[in-house]
């Protein structure tokens, strides 16, 4: 079964000629098709010492090996999670492309396998999650992918309309084997085999390591193949005392890694907590966590003594990717570092460039990472944006929000009691004000209010934010007041944009520093 992502979408064939993004990706109808008959010819592996055998993507040079790779390690070393998930489709050609395009040196990817052998790039045991097919992927044939498509709408209605096929690991092989490290995870037990000898076929034996849940016996398997291991505990609960020890005396801390689940971070659950963490690093063996979205969150596991993690949004975090000073909110989808309270809290994007923010039932708040900072070097900076209520919400205190000055890039919520910085807040009832609010501490500190003119639902309102070394003034710019202060606790470069009640919808446009 399957649900289409968009009514205009092409037949299969054109699908696989123009869906591709980069000029020079491998074309996927080919080998889709002749994979489908080898079905019929006896499976995969017999059927891959006839296809015609593209050169490898390090052709022409040494092609990059852990050995290698490790000995060069600059730390902390980034992993790129599923490709790039927090900005491209995951397990994707254009999710890869991305994350080795901003200088990824490892990557993992999941590998599944068809009824019929042949093995795809996906982290689930179904199409349901992330795809507009559906049921288990080792109940179906290959020919399914002729009318599947990866679709993930949380990233925004560009990779709706332009939903990425899933991608062969013969493909993924063949476009990166030897350009970067590559940690292959066989979700299905079944797809063991076939995918390392796909590895083998290539000569990528040395440039390959295999990702293995610890309670798996592809653990001993692939050292005893003699393959590096990154094993890892796949959920907090999974992180503890005895688990760590088991993996202490399997694994090789001259070759290996241990890779922990971090939690999701203190705006919900916790991380896993920093005993375990310290438990982990004290057995010599190199700690990697995973899945970081945030920079903060790098920074709390380094200082544990973790070497590397394992992050979806892998240009935000490496900080190669150069920060903006106007949104791109048009294009509908999200950009590097864009970042809501999880993955599954987004906001939406409009053709015409506004950011939505309606999570019901909550406050919803956004960081526009792909600002990176907008503070400047000698401490003046400012920033516009349009703000409105699309739909009412309940009371005269609600409001709209602008969150400034925070030194680092923990999620931020009306009073939340995380970070350091200044809000400018509207009001439904047209009071503009001016407040501190400090870590740990729920309520913020007024530094000035006045009156203005309550917002009409559905008309703009616009504020411009200027920072000095000494000052911080707010304009309601659309109607002329101003609210300024004296203060100079904090300067950072990290903001949010939200909507700090429960009802409501909060839209925000054109968003520039400068």
């Amino acid at each position: 079964m399957t649900r289409s992502p968009d009514p205009a979408r092409p037949a299969p064939a054109a699908r696989y000629r123009d869906r591709v993004p980069h000029p020079d990706a491998p074309t996927l109808w080919s080998r889709r098709t002749a994979l489908r008959v080898g079905g019929t010819l006896g499976g995969l592996v017999g059927l891959s010492a006839l296809l015609p055998r593209r050169a490898s993507a390090a052709a022409g040079r040494a092609p990059v090996t852990v050995d290698g790779w490790r000995a060069s390690w600059t730390e902390p070393v980034l992993v790129a999670h599923r490709g790039s998930g927090d900005t491209y489709p995951e397990h994707t050609m254009v999710a890869y492309q991305a994350a080795v395009d901003w200088g990824a040196t490892a990557m993992e990817v999941s590998v599944g396998i068809t009824s019929d052998g042949v093995l795809i790039c996906m982290h689930d045991a179904t199409y349901d999650r992330t795809t507009t097919g559906s049921g288990r992927i080792d109940a179906q044939p290959a020919s399914v992918l002729d009318d599947i498509r990866v679709l993930q709408p949380q990233l925004g209605a560009y990779w709706v309309r332009n939903a990425p096929p899933v991608p062969l690991l013969e493909d993924v092989l063949d476009r990166f084997g030897g350009r970067l490290v590559l940690c292959l995870e066989a979700k299905n037990r079944a797809a063991y085999a076939p995918m390392m000898a796909a590895v083998v076929r290539r000569g990528l034996q040395r440039s390959v390591m295999v990702k293995v849940h610890h309670t798996s016996d592809v653990l001993a398997l692939a050292a005893a193949e003699g393959y590096p291991r990154f094993a890892y505990l796949g959920s907090r609960d999974e992180v503890t005392e005895t688990n760590i020890a088991a993996l202490q005396t399997a694994l090789d801390p001259a070759r290996d890694v241990l890779v922990i689940a971090a939690g999701t971070g203190p705006a919900a659950r916790p991380f896993v907590p920093d005993a375990l963490v310290r438990r982990a690093v004290a057995t010599g063996i190199p700690v990697w966590v995973f899945p970081l979205h945030r920079r903060s969150e790098l920074r709390h596991f380094v200082d544990l003594g973790v070497r590397g993690a394992v992050c979806a949004g892998y240009g935000y975090l490496a900080g190669v990717v150069p920060p903006v000073v106007r949104d791109s909110w048009s294009r509908q989808r999200v950009a590097p570092g864009e970042l809501a309270l999880a993955v599954t809290t987004p906001p939406t994007w409009t053709a015409d460039g506004e950011l939505v923010l309606d999570l019901p039932g909550r406050a919803h708040f956004v960081m526009p990472g792909q600002f990176s900072s907008v503070a400047s070097t000698d401490g003046r900076w400012s920033l516009d944006v349009d703000l409105r209520w699309r739909e009412a919400p309940g009371a005269d205190d609600d409001l709209l929000s602008v969150a400034f000055g925070h030194e680092d890039d923990r999620y931020y919520e009306h009073r939340g009691g995380i970070g350091t910085g200044y809000h400018a807040t509207l009001r439904a009832d047209g009071r503009l004000g001016l407040y501190l609010h400090r870590d740990r501490r729920v309520a913020g500190q007024q530094l000035a209010v006045t009156t203005t003119p309550a917002p009409v639902t559905g008309r703009w309102a616009h504020l411009r934010i200027e920072v000095t070394p000494t000052t911080v003034t707010v304009r309601r710019t659309d109607t002329g007041e101003v609210v300024r202060a004296t203060d100079r606790t904090v300067r950072g470069g990290h903001l949010h944009l939200g909507r700090a009640s429960r009802t409501g919808t909060a839209g925000f446009r054109a968003l520039t520093v400068g």
